[in-house]
């Protein structure tokens, strides 16, 4: 039997840039607490990846193989939000968030 591999999650900072511009329009629509409290259910998605990177096949995507030749693909929040990421060594490198319904 094979142990389960975690690992440790990187978020590049275009993603963290996007995330922070979307809690802002969040805010600024709704309530302000409410961009932050969206972005954290995002990032807790993000943190499950460290033990379940593993689970998800390369991409079959152009878009994603062009951010990375090994990209695997997560569709997240009701199919909204589709994340880019890879593995490197004991890294999962979440590399990009799309709208789903832009990737091809």
């Amino acid at each position: 039997m094979t142990a389960m591999r975690t690992y440790q999650v990187i978020i590049s900072y275009a993603v963290l840039t996007e995330l922070e511009a979307m809690a802002q329009y969040i805010a600024s629509i709704y309530r302000p607490d409410s961009g932050h409290k969206y972005v954290n259910r995002i990032l807790g998605q993000l943190a499950a990846l460290s033990y379940s990177a593993d689970a998800y096949q390369y991409s079959r995507f152009k878009m994603a193989k062009t951010i990375h030749p090994k990209a695997k693909t997560l569709t997240i929040i009701n199919r909204k939000w589709t994340v880019v990421f890879h593995i490197d060594g004991d890294f999962v490198i979440v590399d990009k968030i799309f709208p789903a319904k832009t990737i091809y």
